[in-house]
């Protein structure tokens, strides 16, 4: 599954009458985009976001709104539709509207693709190439001749799609704004179990018919469940209503039954809470039972090795140690020539007999042909002693480390059982609270009229539920394809993260997919540890090792003709020092060793991150681009053009650094 995807590479990126970009009656800006790193910077506030997001733009026709829930492909467009043409409005002054347009130069498959994209119109194209050149000619593969700016662009995308091999052009629209950008909005796929199952599902099943289906059902099931909720809040308003009807009746303007009403409702609140909580140790035990297993594991192979190397380094011995004397000697626990008893007695002779090289009575040399071979031997036996060692002392903190956790878990499992006891009992204790009647007429006629339609509402909920419920077993069924799917990749693709990873934070981490629910989440360990939430990690941890996992999907997906392209808002303000150098090197990384290519805008700042970048790439994988180019600077930025100017030449001379070493 390796190579899955043929991956666009952008060539070249021009803006026409793009009011933001404009500077002394410029009107057209076109940047080359070199293979490896093609970094933007600029102050704050020149439209470097805006660069990245019209090239999404160009590419699928959207942008995504900030603050929203990650979306299956297939509703992305229509959810983000009008932010999208909101989004250039304020950029594009009104008397540019018109004729503010955005053009791509792609290259796919040693094939080329040209596309002329209107800011006013996202529905369609003013311009659709394809082509590939031979002898300096342009020889095309498709007729666009008389398509309107509809065709051109179902033309386009279906051009697209067929040359990535991804099914789908909302897939790819997934995969391009959710997967390939990590842009001002911070979206992650760790942590994100929605954004993880369609990112796993495009990414891992075997073909592409699983992977619709498997996105179709969960729409499916997401709407049903949806419809359902829905149904149920309409059901839990009229019961509301009923409730303030009931309120009538005189007992309960008893001050207790609404200290009641609280106690249930906190009882409610704690044990979804305590529930919660219980269930994400539960992950992290696991965690710690399936490291204490492989550890078993590998123990036990090295057990295996160990016996079988001493078996080889005992041959020459083998005289010595089947001598008539020296097994009585075992059997009796005693010497054989001074009648010394003890188990120490043995250990002792066994020992001189295996770690020297002459006899341990008469000092004359053990026959062996091949020293060299028994002192090779002998190393790997001590190695795997040292590597035993190590093992065991690992083991038993990690089942110091489990029991803690079982003990955590015993006590939140107790606590939650306590907790459902305590409703149930208060539930048996109050069951005749709720009242059927007021004893006034209207009011009881009206309790009954809600009544049948809380009936209806709440049938149709259940309904609804029943409706999801039955496409579950389909669903799990295909998620364990994916999950399979992945699990079959983890010796390629986990170690691919592990060095983005160790790059950026110097220590071994592990990723692995669990189902839970409708979902596939990827479950990040640290240390031994599953990190379940979030805020179990910094911000420059969660941020910079969510664009890790992305560098490692790229790299394992992209076949070798065609190299993934990262489009990355850098959120270096979130970075220490310390990081600052190590981010660099992942990046390096992944165009240098791996290469692969990232667009990607910064601050002009004092920040090592660009200095570290550019020490490791060079001029050859990394072009140094600043706005002062293309735009006007504020007063504020102005006073500051200076220190711009002075960080600008270190990076150069950096890059130029690098080419003269490598010459």
């Amino acid at each position: 599954m390796s190579g899955k995807y043929n991956f666009v590479k952008p060539l070249k990126v021009t803006f026409r009458n793009f009011s933001l970009y404009k500077k002394e009656e410029v009107t057209e800006i076109s940047e080359e985009i070199n293979n490896g790193v093609y970094c933007l910077a600029g102050a704050n506030g020149l439209g470097k976001t805006t660069f990245l997001n019209a090239i999404n733009y160009a590419l699928t026709g959207i942008v995504l709104e900030p603050n929203k829930e990650v979306l299956i492909p297939d509703e992305i467009i229509k959810s983000n539709k009008q932010y999208t043409e909101r989004y250039f409005q304020g950029r594009i002054s009104a008397s540019d509207k018109d004729t503010a347009e955005i053009e791509l130069l792609l290259k796919i498959n040693n094939k080329f693709i040209r596309i002329v994209r209107a800011f006013s119109n996202r529905e369609g194209l003013r311009l659709f190439e394809f082509y590939e050149e031979q002898n300096d000619k342009k020889i095309s593969l498709i007729n666009t001749n008389d398509l309107s700016p509809n065709e051109l662009l179902n033309l386009y995308q279906e051009t697209l799609t067929n040359e990535v091999g991804i099914g789908k052009f909302s897939y790819y629209i997934f995969f391009q704004l959710y997967v390939l950008s990590f842009d001002e909005n911070r979206r992650m796929l760790f942590w994100d179990e929605r954004a993880s199952t369609s990112a796993l599902s495009i990414a891992f099943n075997e073909n592409i018919e699983d992977t619709e289906r498997v996105l179709e059902l969960k729409k499916k099931m997401e709407e049903y469940e949806s419809y359902g909720r829905n149904a149920r809040w309409q059901a839990t308003q009229i019961k509301n209503e009923i409730d303030k009807l009931l309120e009538t009746s005189h007992q309960r303007e008893n001050n207790n039954f609404k200290l009641l009403e609280e106690e249930y409702h906190e009882l409610i609140s704690s044990i979804e809470n305590s529930q919660k909580i219980h269930n994400e140790i539960n992950i992290e035990y696991d965690t710690l039972l399936k490291r204490q297993n492989i550890l078993n594991s590998e123990i036990l192979q090295l057990k295996i090795n160990y016996k079988r190397l001493f078996s080889k380094y005992s041959e020459p011995r083998s005289s010595l140690i089947n001598n008539p004397n020296l097994q009585i000697a075992k059997r009796n626990n005693a010497c054989f020539l001074c009648n010394a008893e003890g188990h120490h007695v043995i250990e002792n002779i066994e020992k001189k007999l295996y770690s020297h090289s002459t006899c341990p009575v008469c000092d004359t040399a053990i026959s062996n042909d091949d020293i060299e071979k028994q002192a090779s031997l002998m190393n790997e036996i001590k190695n795997i002693d040292k590597q035993l060692d190590s093992k065991n002392r690992e083991l038993e903190e990690l089942m110091f480390e489990s029991e803690t956790k079982k003990v955590e878990l015993d006590k939140k499992y107790i606590e939650l059982d306590r907790l459902k006891s305590r409703l149930n009992k208060f539930e048996k204790e109050n069951k005749n609270l709720s009242f059927n009647k007021t004893g006034d007429a209207p009011i009881d006629t009206l309790i009954e009229e809600y009544k049948r339609q809380f009936d209806k509402f709440d049938k149709s909920s259940i309904n609804y539920y029943e409706k999801r419920d039955k496409l579950s077993p389909e669903y799990k069924n295909l998620q364990s394809k994916v999950n399979k799917g992945y699990k079959e990749t983890e010796d390629i693709f986990v170690p691919l993260f592990k060095k983005f990873a160790y790059s950026f934070i110097g220590l071994n981490l592990n990723i692995y997919s669990k189902i839970k629910g409708k979902n596939i989440a990827l479950i990040f360990e640290l240390k031994n540890t599953a990190r379940t939430a979030s805020h179990q990690l910094s911000e420059s941890q969660r941020f910079f090792l969510d664009i890790a996992l992305r560098m490692a999907l790229a790299t394992y997906l992209a076949t070798k003709k065609n190299p993934a392209t990262l489009l990355i808002d850098t959120p270096e303000g979130s970075l220490d020092i310390a990081y600052e150098n190590r981010v660099g090197k992942m990046f390096a990384e992944f165009v240098t060793e791996y290469n692969q290519n990232i667009i990607m805008t910064a601050n002009i700042n004092a920040s090592q991150l660009l200095v570290s970048l550019a020490e490791q790439c060079g001029n050859k994988k990394m072009k140094f681009r600043r706005m002062l180019d293309w735009t006007e600077l504020s007063e504020i930025q102005k006073e500051g053009e200076s220190l711009f100017n002075q960080v600008y030449d270190n990076i150069e001379q950096k890059l130029k650094l690098k080419d003269e070493q490598a010459n």
